[in-house]
């Protein structure tokens, strides 16, 4: 990651140094072909749910373009909160999940935070950033709103090959077994931020 510096997309919309198309140009040069969702993601809505408050996109940028005077983004993540229905979990899939949490039993719904989007560029090398990079940076941002607001529990939706290839790895787990209407598994993990 040494060779990569963050940008939120807020701090370059608010700075000026960059205007809407530029930012758009380099965005539609992302390239990532098994998930077209990320490209989508990126160019159509990142700097509408930026604007309006519903989520926030960190950006991995190359800093030998960007000393070069280009604006290249190497990979990306969108973060956000969002509700979880566990009405249908078991009360043992509750503990797992939220441990001696008060009223744990009752409740229908819970608040998490949430990784909306987390990817790499294909001309991006895996092993100058690697997937658990991006999820380190995840963290990170989730740590100090969880300082200042608490929360333990991420949340994402992937692909049965995301999950099995690389999600489970890295100790997220199925809110439930079954698929949800996009064909995505919803995935959570208690994390201990105060480590």
């Amino acid at each position: 990651m040494r060779n990569h510096i963050v940008l939120s997309l807020g701090e370059i919309l608010k700075s000026g140094e960059y205007n809407e198309e530029k930012i758009l140009s380099s965005f539609s040069r992302f390239r990532c072909p098994q998930e077209h969702d990320l490209e989508d993601f990126l160019v159509k809505n990142a700097i509408s749910y930026e604007l309006r408050n519903i989520g926030k996109t960190y950006l991995f940028i190359n800093k030998a373009s960007l000393d070069d005077g280009e604006f290249v983004v190497d990979a990306y993540v969108t973060l956000a909160t969002k509700a979880i229905d566990i009405s249908e979990m078991s009360g043992k899939g509750r503990r797992k999940m939220l441990g001696n949490y008060p009223g744990r039993d009752e409740l229908k719904t819970i608040s998490a935070f949430l990784i909306g989007q987390l990817g790499r560029a294909d001309y991006c090398d895996k092993k100058e950033l690697t997937g658990e990079d991006l999820l380190n940076m995840c963290y990170s941002i989730f740590k100090q709103a969880s300082s200042l607001i608490g929360g333990a529990v991420v949340v994402l939706e992937c692909r049965e090959h995301m999950y099995e290839k690389f999600y489970e790895k890295h100790g997220f787990k199925k809110i439930r077994d079954s698929l949800n209407s996009d064909n995505l598994y919803e995935l959570y993990k208690k994390v201990n931020f105060d480590d």
